[in-house]
């Protein structure tokens, strides 16, 4: 792990000559490095983007600070070392909640992510996304990153140092990119899509009334007869004019019940409510959160604890390590710094529920 005493230490060993690494081949073609479009997913399963937002939204909202520890059950907030500024802003006038959105969503959507760090114009330190479908992690032979393949626009490769990015991948059977979970899904996600042209189809072509106008098979009827009742007929259809009322049938004609599509038969709402929890369990969030299934929480503190714990919790540990790992160490020096999501922000209970909890604590009025 390299360590940079100063700002100035960073911007000499970015400016310095490229190393040279000993990377395996990765197999994947050249070109944007992307397994799935994402753009595609995001835009045509509904289900994909209300669980990864609502991951991504709610773990981007915590904020990060950074501590330095003072012993074993001390520690003091610190706010004025070079880490602080890209925490509060990790990019020049790109706000905190809106990078860390972005970077999860690279993670959920790619299963990795990878970030930059160096210095602005003005020689702050900022941290800048790599937009995971242009990254690449190049493995060595025990899957480990040895260098990071970053594709440009015009396609061309760069080779980054891991020693100034923070990155991340979860599992995958082969390389350290990871394994996205619309991999996963892809079947899922085409049945989906089936079943929605289907339902569209059936609401475009299928009969809205499940009944038929019949007349006497031995009456008569003209040419110039048929053709003024069917073009009456065409005005209570869609865009008609006359649709939502009802035709005055001519002498000798009934209306009978028919056995047709009726909107029930598609099951719409079951449909989406079934991908929507196989969705959720891909990424191990109940379902009850991303109202998929009905919830039965005793009370909104029991939500805040299932939600920023069991189910959130594991994607901040995530950022949390990744950034003491990649981040701290290259500019903390000898000083015991780390950071630390501050959940106690989204914990904290309301004024009532903190005047309860005091005074059942102290068994008197405090205030």
């Amino acid at each position: 792990m390299v360590a940079f005493q100063t700002l100035g230490e960073l911007g000499e060993y970015v400016a310095g000559a490229s190393p040279q690494f000993e990377v395996v081949d990765p197999g994947y073609p050249l070109g944007e490095a992307s397994e799935i479009n994402a753009e595609n997913v995001l835009r045509n399963q509904p289900s994909i983007r209300k669980v990864t937002g609502f991951i991504a939204r709610n773990v981007a909202s915590i904020p990060f600070h950074l501590y330095e520890r003072l012993g074993e059950t001390d520690r003091a907030r610190v706010t004025d070392h070079v880490l602080s500024a890209p925490l509060r802003e990790p990019l020049h006038k790109v706000t905190a909640y809106r990078f860390w959105n972005d970077v999860l969503m690279d993670l959920l959507l790619h299963d990795r992510f990878c970030i930059k760090f160096g210095l602005d114009k003005v020689g702050e330190l900022r941290l800048t996304r790599l937009p995971a479908r242009r990254v690449r992690l190049l493995g060595d032979d025990v899957d480990g990153v040895a260098a990071i393949r970053y594709f440009t626009k015009a396609g061309k490769r760069v080779d980054l140092d891991p020693e100034v990015c923070i990155y991340d991948a979860g599992y995958a059977p082969r390389g350290p990119n990871g394994l996205s979970p619309i991999d996963t899904l892809r079947h899922v996600l085409a049945e989906s899509t089936e079943a929605v042209e289907y339902r569209r189809s059936i609401w475009k072509n299928g009969a809205r009334i499940p009944q038929v106008i019949t007349r006497p098979a031995g009456e008569k009827w003209t040419d110039d007869a048929a053709k003024r009742f069917k073009a009456d007929m065409a005005n209570f259809r869609k865009g008609g004019g006359a649709d939502g009322g009802f035709p005055v049938l001519e002498d000798g004609m009934t209306i009978d019940e028919v056995s047709s599509f009726r909107p029930r038969d598609t099951n719409d709402l079951e449909g989406r409510r079934l991908t929507d929890v196989e969705v959720a369990s891909a990424y191990f969030i109940a379902p009850e959160l991303v109202g998929a299934r009905q919830g039965n929480y005793s009370n909104v503190e029991a939500y805040r604890q299932m939600l920023y714990r069991d189910s959130l919790g594991p994607w901040i540990v995530g950022f949390e390590q990744a950034l003491n790992v990649h981040l701290v160490p290259a500019f903390a020096g000898s000083r015991p710094l780390y950071v630390e999501a501050n959940l106690e922000s989204k914990l904290r209970g309301s004024f009532e529920e903190q005047a309860r909890i005091l005074q059942a604590s102290t068994g008197a009025p405090w205030l």
